[in-house]
């Protein structure tokens, strides 16, 4: 019985550790995805019901997803917002900017008289 033993020259091992080094690194940058759940037809009955009236963040909260996931379902299915729901999100988004600046200008202005 005779063993045949194959030397590699150390350039060519140091060149596969090499490579090997290189691909760990690059899988532990990889990160795994999340397995969601699928969409039920339930919630996609519910989802297509809903999504003209209701904002994307109360949807969420009575489905119970994420609302980015709410946003690429109803995308995905090709949902629209309603015109009349599209004029109620912008006047919230509106109050929403701008109500904290009213009341840092009311403050201000108070601030203003009762030093004088």
């Amino acid at each position: 019985m005779s063993i045949e033993v194959q030397y590699e020259s150390s350039a060519g091992f140091a060149e596969k550790e090499f490579k090997l080094q290189k691909t760990v690194k690059k899988n532990a940058n990889v990160k795994t995805a999340q397995v969601r759940p699928r969409w039920t037809s339930e919630e996609v009955t519910l989802l297509k019901r809903l999504y003209r009236t209701h904002s994307n963040a109360e949807i969420a909260e009575i489905i119970g997803r994420k609302v980015s996931s709410v946003v690429f379902k109803g995308h995905r299915l090709g949902l629209s917002k309603g015109a009349r729901r599209l004029k109620e999100m912008g006047q919230e988004n509106i109050s929403r900017r701008w109500e904290p600046l009213k009341a840092k200008s009311a403050d201000k202005k108070s601030s203003a008289t009762a030093k004088k």
